[in-house]
């Protein structure tokens, strides 16, 4: 209770503040802006040289004396001591460290996912696009761009995920593929039926193909139509693609928006109060398992994507909740 007294009286947290002065906590939470690196492995690194022992070759010795013993304190320490251990994703998010914690304008947003979109539509132009995550919530700025794709007709979204970053890679806008994955179109896109006590990572839920980049306008881009603005030192970003089956894509649209605690207290909601499952692949009865078509069933395809978002909610027995009100953490 003193915590929440403090807070309302200062705008402060003791605990909060404890990050900026104590330099354990300091350098923790600089490991864990990494890409690619969560609260385990950022202690990993702090705590390297655990692993010592006197047998070792006297210039080991002094070499995990002087730094490995203290464990690794800086970004300097990781690529010097410890590069050749890091994934590939790890090394990447390393190497542009500074470019990836900058905040993206919303404009630059818009322009990077209008970008996305140009390219999709060259391919066929009936495929459509939501911009998610924290711009679709009304942030001024956003630490990434997520997009949600889809087609009304559900054979142009299949595969087409790796078809659009070669698109995009060809056109010099991603530098780098962080990871790509295509077990929806593997399933042949179909919602998977859920039985009691599966887990995600044994069925695959949440699995809509995506593309996790990093991208880079380059330089000399003018805006054209397949062009970002020209941007000062045009920073790295992070950017997530996700293609959805025109069936399920109003699940996208809602899972890739609210913040963690709005996703999380509805996915309770729908447990406890509807004995359904949600995630962003779509919704299944946890009576019998069945995929539950929320989006069409005797209304039809939906004319829209936020449209077939709208239908999710009233499906769930829920009123409408603006994107700006799932501002959650």
């Amino acid at each position: 209770m003193s915590g929440v007294l403090t807070f309302r009286d200062t705008g402060k947290l003791e605990e909060a503040d404890e990050i900026d002065t104590d330099p354990r906590l300091s350098t923790l939470a600089q490991f864990y802006d990494i890409w690619g690196v969560g609260d385990v492995t950022a202690r990993e690194f702090y705590n390297k040289g655990s692993d010592y022992s006197p047998a070792l070759p006297f210039q080991c010795t002094t070499i995990l004396t002087n730094i490995s013993l203290q464990g690794w304190r800086d970004l300097d320490d990781i690529v010097e001591y410890g590069w050749d251990t890091l994934t590939r994703v790890q090394q990447i998010g390393v190497k542009f460290y500074d470019d990836l914690r900058l905040k993206i304008p919303r404009a630059e947003v818009e322009s990077i996912a209008n970008t996305i979109l140009n390219h999709a539509q060259d391919v066929d132009s009936g495929f459509r696009m939501v911009i998610v995550g924290g711009y679709r919530r009304g942030q001024s700025t956003c630490g990434d761009v997520d997009v949600v794709l889809s087609h009304p007709d559900e054979t142009c979204t299949q595969y087409f995920i790796g078809r659009l970053v070669l698109l995009l890679e060809k056109s010099g806008f991603v530098s780098h593929t962080l990871s790509l994955t295509t077990r929806n179109s593997d399933r042949g896109q179909e919602p998977l039926q859920w039985k009691g006590g599966m887990t995600r990572a044994s069925v695959g839920f949440d699995t809509l193909d995506k593309a996790m980049l990093v991208w880079r306008t380059p330089e000399s881009e003018d805006m054209d139509r397949h062009g970002a603005h020209g941007l000062g030192g045009n920073p790295h970003r992070r950017v997530d693609i996700i293609v959805s089956p025109w069936k399920t894509v109003g699940c996208a649209v809602l899972g890739w928006t609210g913040g963690t605690t709005f996703e999380r207290d509805l996915r309770r909601y729908c447990k406890l109060e509807k004995s359904v499952k949600f995630d962003s692949s779509g919704i299944r009865s946890r009576i019998d398992g069945s995929w539950i078509d929320i989006e069409g069933q005797e209304l039809g395809k939906a004319p829209d994507m936020e449209t077939a978002e709208k239908r999710v909610f009233e499906g769930l027995g829920l009123k409408w909740i603006r994107p700006e009100e799932r501002c959650t953490r």
